[in-house]
């Protein structure tokens, strides 16, 4: 073979010697790994339950794979169990901080005998971050399907998408966009008022909002050290498709210091009358409030997009524009 041949493909050789070794090396740090993490939530007094766990994928990724997990905590963290009959995480060779995945196709959770089965034909989810701190979430599942174990009962039963993406930035701020669609309610667990003023699907529900002080909520999910760290939850765009009820809407809560929601959130109704009669046939609404409430959906101004109302927190009240609704406690009790 001439030499200008045998060059080249000798450092191909070499290149690809490197690479397989490095990739032995990484299948082991990552099986270290794991053996680790379980190994330090088992002396926390987890029981965790598997398959045999498997690391291939080469040579273009690293997949990390398990079936028939199933997971219980101690009485003392609640006692919970969760059972998966497959999982797999994958990722790329050159990076460890991004990682895809997937779960089968259902997922048990039970607590004190009650829970919920979710069945779906696909789930999967983005987990990245830097220096053992997780910064970018997201999730993509097709064709849910909810259904009560024990007792339970879901107010859900199926979900024909859902999608989800939360991240932090360097102002700190975790800012989340969720979105589900085909929603199907379960009759029996909700009001009939409501069934029967806006039916028992939901075609879309959308939010995007941002809480900001995310690092003193996460660290301890102490609500009054976020109140003081004067946290805000931002309501950037949300919206419900539900039958009559159509809505967008959009603003600012915070906590006020005894806990309680303040704030105000403004909403863009294109038929309120249908809102109104809805919470009043529930019983939402006191019978004396019932007039106000009306004037308030037939005067309100209307624009292209609907109508707008204000729904405001303050000192402990709940304010459809200026009819007050009802109280509202801490919701840290």
């Amino acid at each position: 073979m001439p030499k200008r041949f045998a060059i080249p493909i000798l450092a191909i050789l070499f290149v690809l010697g490197l690479y397989s070794a490095y990739w032995v090396y990484a299948r082991g740090q990552i099986v270290q790994y794991v053996e680790d993490w379980e190994a330090a939530q088992i002396e926390a007094g987890f029981t965790i339950e598997h398959s045999e766990i498997r690391v291939g994928g080469f040579p273009y990724r690293f997949a990390v794979s398990a079936e028939n997990v199933v997971m219980r905590a101690p009485e003392m963290d609640g006692g919970w169990e969760l059972e998966l009959n497959s999982f797999e995480a994958d990722a790329m060779p050159y990076d460890f901080s991004h990682w895809i995945i997937s779960l089968g196709d259902t997922l048990r959770f039970r607590q004190d005998g009650q829970g919920l089965a979710l069945m779906s034909e696909s789930a999967r989810f983005s987990v990245s971050g830097a220096d053992g701190v997780t910064q970018r979430i997201g999730a993509d599942v097709a064709n849910l399907t909810i259904e009560g174990l024990g007792n339970s009962r879901a107010a859900v039963s199926s979900v024909g998408a859902l999608r989800l993406s939360a991240s932090t930035g360097e102002s700190g701020n975790m800012a989340i966009r969720v979105q589900l669609d085909e929603v199907a309610l379960v009759g029996d667990e909700i009001d009939p008022i409501l069934l029967g003023s806006f039916g028992d699907q939901i075609t879309r529900l959308q939010a995007d909002f941002v809480i900001t002080q995310w690092a003193a909520l996460a660290s301890s999910a102490d609500l009054a050290a976020w109140s003081r760290a004067e946290g805000v939850y931002s309501l950037r765009e949300f919206h419900i498709g539900w039958g009559r009820l159509n809505m967008d809407a959009e603003g600012e809560m915070g906590l006020d210091d005894a806990l309680r929601p303040t704030g105000r959130i403004s909403l863009n109704l294109v038929d309120p009358e249908a809102v109104v009669d809805a919470m009043i046939e529930s019983g939402a609404i006191s019978e004396e409030n019932s007039g106000a409430l009306r004037l308030v959906a037939q005067s309100a101004p209307r624009g292209d997009n609907g109508t707008a109302i204000p729904l405001s927190f303050r000192n402990g009240g709940i304010f459809f524009g200026p009819v007050r609704l009802g109280q509202v406690s801490s919701i840290a009790n």
